[in-house]
């Protein structure tokens, strides 16, 4: 059985979900947000070797999650507490599930996509940026910093017109795209005291490169937005910009590889700047970034591919 810790909402785990039913796999969505009104949770230590943990769901009945052969870790909700009208009551409760579920997924001997904690981890943009530097990738001047003469010293450094700045990460509430800093900004800055903000140099480019990778396989498109009005983050008018699948040069192929191992990871989505000189710059990785746009832009079979590394996470029995 193949666990998917996602929700209903999400279309890639149903994309995938349904590409593996239809080849005959046993699938289980686990909604973290089904705990407590839907779905109880259960590890019984009858056999203190082997214990055995299960979900009972409304739904689906008991479900032998010890089962699984692979897990992957998508979309992960939180356990939903608003019955819970005391805060520290609520807290509390917050911790004990958290201690459970976490406790669950370290039974859980199979392979991970990605595991909960190197998942975790790779998530930091300090840490990824550090990595990428280390094996040699050039990334973007940076400074992520709640000092407000820290940002304007930055700002002064790269100049108006060559700043960026951008969030650490985005939430279902909060969604910022990444943005020049602009005369007008300056006076703001004193706002980075109650939030930390991360700067950079901008870096000219000829395309954003969206690179996925899934286990061994990598799949690269260009992102060309200069003709949009808005090159600063191509998410903004990604209906129109000109997408295509492109080849990586080997040395960037490698680079991945090696990132994705040092993080102990094997899903991520890997931003790069292409310079007009020809030159790779990194940005950052999301270890669930999203793939879809990147099927429909290049061409790549992601679902495919996260499909059959679920289906057999050690490769084909030969």
């Amino acid at each position: 059985m193949i666990v998917v810790i996602s929700h209903p909402g999400d279309l890639h785990a149903t994309r995938v979900v349904d590409r593996l039913r239809s080849r005959g796999r046993e699938v289980f969505v686990l909604d973290i947000a089904d705990f407590p009104d839907t779905a109880t949770l259960s590890v019984d230590f009858g056999e203190p070797a082997t214990p055995r943990a299960t979900v009972t769901h409304g739904a689906y009945g008991v479900v032998d999650v010890s089962a699984a052969t692979a897990v992957w870790w998508r979309r992960p909700q939180f356990v939903r507490l608003e019955a819970i009208a005391d805060n520290d009551a609520r807290g509390f409760a917050h911790g004990e599930w958290h201690e459970a579920l976490h406790g669950v997924y370290a039974l859980l001997d199979c392979p991970w996509m990605n595991p909960p904690q190197a998942d975790e981890r790779a998530s930091h943009k300090a840490l990824q940026l550090r990595v990428a530097s280390e094996l040699g990738m050039r990334v973007p001047d940076t400074l992520m910093t709640s000092d407000p003469g820290a940002a304007l010293a930055f700002i002064e450094r790269h100049g108006i017109g060559g700043t960026i700045h951008k969030i650490f990460a985005a939430t279902h509430q909060v969604w910022r795209e990444t943005r020049l800093v602009r005369v007008e900004d300056v006076a703001l800055l004193e706002s980075v005291r109650l939030a930390p903000v991360i700067f950079q140099e901008r870096i000219p480019a000829v395309a954003d490169v969206r690179v996925t990778v899934v286990g061994d396989d990598v799949f690269p498109m260009a992102i060309d937005t200069r003709h949009t009005g808005y090159d600063v983050d191509f998410r903004v008018n990604m209906e129109r910009a000109h997408t295509s699948a492109l080849a990586l040069p080997e040395d960037v192929v490698d680079f991945l590889h090696r990132l994705m191992a040092e993080l102990g990871i094997v899903y991520g989505a890997a931003d790069f700047r292409l310079t007009p000189e020809g030159e790779y710059v990194f940005l950052e990785i999301n270890p669930a970034g999203e793939f879809l746009f990147v099927e429909q832009g290049a061409g790549h079979p992601i679902t495919d591919a996260v499909a059959g590394w679920l289906a057999e996470p050690l490769g084909p029995v030969l």
